[in-house]
């Protein structure tokens, strides 16, 4: 270690080593000695805001960013006091700018001029467009995974029903969505009405900068069990008391509404409805219970009134004895009533003061045959529509069916389609399927029977 300490060349080294150690840091404090003697330095704002002059009230102006970097460099004691006071501004000045799009410079005003400014970008490229305020309807909107299980939006609706938008022209022609969607948690399972906010949307859904009055709008929904109006037909139960006889047997409902399910309720062609014989006394109306089917939740209503006409048995056969009793008479033995129901019922006994019925009989007997025939290819209408609702025939699904007429010769031989109107009454019906029974207008004498006595029709909110 000695030896190579007595080494010339190593004392050499280091005798350089230690100089250029010594000339570095006398170089730094001499450089530093220096600025602060000139007093300058840098400092690099970020965010600043920047501010547009234009005419707000008839122009929309876009492509100016918010904010940009600004950079200052000069005295210390101005750069330090611009950076804490930020008392300079920022700015773009398009008011002597036509509309169209401009390259513009970023402007600033209150630095310092001893400062030397550099603004991070100096230049936007703007586009000035005119401004316009348009009205839009707004488009409710709910999850319907959102809704408890067989519940169902019955109608959904906002209020306001519609708000004014204003932007640029371009921007509002470009507006293809107007939304306020309701948020809620799982299983809604009643009517519903939210605060919502109002989104713009283009064709893309992307959201559009514009000014939105109002911002937010309530959302009212109605939401229920699915339900689905289903035909009733009546069963006969039971015996009928001794000495009755029933005619007719008719209810004024048709269809009930049942509640469940939808798909339990769509496999529900009909529900029969039992009518026990036994407790009819004579005309006049019963009251009975609609069974629920399996699976069904509710039914509405759930008792029905049933029309019904009866005869009394032996009023009838007292009838027939009393005919049989009369039929042997003779004319001389008869009341003039009695002549008279002869008269009409069979021919007389021959006399000089009667004439032969029959030639006139032989005469009229082809126009008076009961005789049918088909009209094809009738048209159905749908009729008691209240305004902004639309009907449709699903079944059958050209919305046509045929006619067979019954009734005398002469009637039938000017009969034409343009006499006869199939329709069906869709008053008070809600959106949806339903089944209604088909009904016939048509000149009297005629008895017009379609091929289907019920058909299936859709009802759409138009």
């Amino acid at each position: 270690m000695d030896k190579f300490m007595d080494n010339p060349w190593f004392l050499r080294g280091v005798a350089f080593v230690l100089a250029v150690l010594l000339f570095l840091v006398v170089k730094t404090e001499e450089d530093q000695a220096g600025r602060a003697a000139a007093g300058t330095d840098i400092a690099v704002l970020q965010d600043v805001p920047v501010e547009v002059f234009y005419d707000d009230e008839n122009l929309v102006v876009t492509g100016v960013p918010e904010s940009v970097n600004l950079t200052i460099e000069g005295p210390a004691n101005i750069v330090q006091t611009t950076r804490a006071l930020k008392d300079f501004t920022l700015f773009v000045d398009l008011r002597s700018l036509v509309m169209g799009s401009h390259t513009v410079r970023i402007q600033h005003e209150n630095l310092s001029d001893k400062l030397d400014v550099r603004i991070d970008p100096d230049t936007v490229d703007v586009m000035i467009e005119e401004r316009i305020t348009r009205e839009f309807r707004v488009d409710p909107e709910l999850n319907e995974r959102l809704l408890a299980e067989n519940y169902i939006i019955n109608s959904i609706e906002t209020d306001p029903a519609t708000v004014m938008v204003t932007g640029a022209k371009s921007i509002v022609d470009s507006i293809s969505f107007v939304k306020a969607s309701i948020s809620a948690e799982g299983g809604i399972d009643g009517p519903i009405e939210q605060q919502a906010r109002v989104r713009v949307l283009d064709r893309e859904l992307n959201k559009l900068n514009v000014d939105i009055e109002p911002a937010e709008v309530t959302v009212k929904a109605d939401i229920s069990e699915y339900t689905r109006n289903v035909p009733i037909t009546l069963k006969r139960t039971g015996e009928l008391p001794e000495g009755i006889s029933v005619n007719e047997m008719t209810t004024a409902t048709d269809t009930v509404k049942v509640s469940g399910p939808k798909s339990v309720l769509d496999k529900l062609e009909e529900i029969p409805v039992e009518v026990d014989l036994a407790k009819v006394t004579g005309t006049g109306k019963l009251s009975v219970e609609v069974p629920k089917p399996s699976g069904v939740t509710k039914v509405s209503p759930g008792k029905i009134e049933i029309n019904v006409k009866t005869n009394k048995k032996e009023s009838d056969e007292a009838q027939a004895d009393a005919e049989e009793t009369d039929e042997p008479e003779t004319d001389a033995e008869q009341t003039e009533n009695d002549k008279s129901e002869d008269i009409a019922a069979k021919p007389p006994a021959e006399s000089e003061e009667t004439p032969p019925p029959a030639e006139p009989e032989e005469g009229n007997s082809s126009a008076e045959v009961e005789e049918s025939q088909e009209l094809n290819g009738m048209m159905i209408e749908i009729r008691g529509l209240v305004e902004g609702k639309k009907g449709e025939i699903v079944q059958p699904p050209n919305g046509q069916l045929n006619l067979t007429l019954k009734g005398k010769r002469a009637a039938l031989a000017s009969a034409a389609k343009k006499d006869f109107a199939v329709f069906v009454d869709a008053t008070g019906l809600p959106d949806g399927e339903s089944s209604l029974n088909v009904q016939v207008n048509g000149p009297e004498g005629i008895d017009a029977v379609p091929s289907v006595n019920r058909v299936t029709v859709r009802i759409l909110t138009a």
